[in-house]
């Protein structure tokens, strides 16, 4: 008898462990077929509203992985991927596409249909934070063109570009760039402008970039363009081809990684510390999980337990 009420027992576990496991887990969304264009517009809203991005103030969150591209209006608003994955339909190939820093020696039937992971869509927009977001397969990941922005703690990757920069004030910190024809690319807004010196780019990943780091050398180098930061006087980034070495182990290289002929990282790192973003579980889903889960076994147990009291009331009676 007691096997049988061990059986009935391990049922009921085994079913609230499922039910609790279907309720928490995150919903999968279907492959999208379309490429999706999402606008934050300037007045704050999301187009289309269907998107998969929560809005709370200037904060903007995606709660799912999307297939398309965000292009921003608005400015000083904090975009988070919450570690969910941005994509595009960049699958390797470059036919017919014109290559960003070759120059204009290209042949004249390439088209420059460049698709862009994260843009900011207009010269007045600044402010813009892009965090925990995991952005790839795109002809251009983000293009930061505008001031004072910040793009920190993404993995950016499987793209033509990883990262396009020419907006002054910008900050590139703890991001993963990796496997990208091209990781960091340097240009400038207008035909006489240079390269903006107010650019802080350290503690990120370089890895496995066909070109880590470039740029338009179409003409020759401007010997009146200012430096970049690469470190913050104690730690730089980390560069999957670097070849120095690290003799007194404190996970800095000897020597300097050389940029090009104005820059180089003074403190490259000899590991890499990033970690690609991740989602964040639901947490109120888990909790009403949970307490659905409580409930059940309750029921459970009181079934249990008056079914053995009727049992063994009917044993009594039988006994008389």
């Amino acid at each position: 008898m007691k096997k049988k009420y061990l059986a009935v027992w391990a049922v009921t576990v085994l079913a609230i462990s499922l039910i609790a496991g279907f309720i928490s887990a995150e919903p999968q969304s279907s492959a999208q077929q379309t490429l999706q264009n999402i606008v934050i517009r300037p007045d704050g809203s999301v187009y289309p509203e269907s998107a998969s991005i929560q809005r709370s103030g200037n904060f903007y969150t995606l709660t799912n992985n999307i297939y398309g591209t965000i292009k921003i209006l608005k400015s000083n608003i904090i975009l988070s991927g919450a570690g969910h994955t941005l994509s595009g339909p960049y699958n390797g190939s470059q036919a017919n596409v014109w290559v960003v820093g070759d120059g204009p020696s290209q042949s004249p039937d390439l088209v420059a249909e460049y698709i862009i992971g994260i843009d900011l869509g207009a010269e007045t927009v600044e402010g813009v934070t892009i965090q925990s977001l995991n952005v790839k397969n795109f002809s251009i990941g983000m293009y930061m063109w505008t001031k004072n922005n910040t793009v920190s703690s993404n993995s950016i990757s499987e793209s033509i570009l990883g990262v396009m920069l020419s907006g002054s004030n910008t900050t590139i910190i703890n991001n993963h760039i990796a496997n990208n024809k091209q990781g960091l690319f340097f240009g400038f807004n207008g035909e006489d402008a240079l390269i903006p010196a107010d650019i802080i780019i350290s503690h990120n990943s370089f890895e496995e970039n066909n070109v880590q780091i470039n740029g338009c050398f179409c003409e020759d180098y401007p010997e009146n363009e200012e430096p970049h930061a690469w470190d913050d006087g104690k730690a730089g980034n980390y560069w999957s081809d670097y070849n120095g070495i690290d003799d007194n182990g404190d996970g800095i290289g000897d020597t300097a990684y050389v940029i090009d002929v104005q820059n180089q990282d003074r403190y490259p790192l000899m590991d890499s510390l990033y970690q690609s973003p991740f989602p964040v579980p639901n947490i109120t889903i888990t909790l009403i999980s949970v307490a659905f889960a409580c409930l059940v076994l309750a029921l459970a147990t009181f079934i249990i337990a008056l079914f053995l009291r009727n049992r063994k009331r009917q044993q009594l009676v039988g006994l008389r």
